[in-house]
């Protein structure tokens, strides 16, 4: 499996949205705790996003998948902890596909700490291909898995910062920071 990955300039970055060809008016940042130390400072993550079959879970579940849909994350690292072998992280995403950050990071090497379902590789731990197929109602109905699926909690990541602009003057209106103590 392969996936783009490439040092960042953030300075001057404006985000279009591919699917409609115009500028987005809203920036969304997030902060995220990683498992193991990412040794680049800046790295963009450009790996679409689809859906796969999963039990429990109606509508299927959201992976890295080639034949998703486009998919951007812009990552900076904040702070390494070679003690505990984290990172912290700050995520910005041009896209918003579901699970994209949880996705993006597990991709690279870099799960999510206490994330109980994605693991290295943007895939979830539990992903059997044999139970796909099997047990998946046309209705999306079955019973609930005993591992984990994407309501789950446990993980380390937020909401830092939203930023929204103007539609036609794209002046920035507000700026929005949830600071976590």
């Amino acid at each position: 499996m392969t996936h783009s990955l490439s040092p960042l300039n953030l300075e001057g970055w404006r985000e279009v949205d591919s699917e409609i060809g115009v500028e987005r008016q809203i920036t969304k940042v997030y902060r995220a705790l990683v498992k193991g130390v990412i040794d680049t400072n800046e790295i963009m993550i450009d790996k679409a996003i689809g859906i796969i079959r999963y039990p429990g879970v109606a509508k299927g579940l959201y992976v890295a998948l080639p034949s998703g849909k486009p998919a951007m994350s812009k990552v900076r690292v904040l702070e390494r902890n070679l003690e505990k072998d984290q990172t912290l992280v700050q995520v910005e995403i041009q896209s918003g596909r579901p699970h994209q950050i949880r996705i993006h990071l597990s991709l690279i090497g870099h799960p999510l700490l206490g994330d109980p379902l994605y693991v290295v590789g943007g895939q979830p731990e539990c992903f059997d291909s044999e139970l796909v197929e099997e047990g998946f109602a046309e209705d999306g109905g079955y019973q609930r898995p005993t591992k984990a699926v994407p309501g789950d909690c446990g993980y380390h990541l937020h909401a830092h910062e939203v930023t929204l602009s103007h539609p036609t003057t794209n002046e920035v209106i507000m700026t929005l920071v949830w600071v976590v103590l």
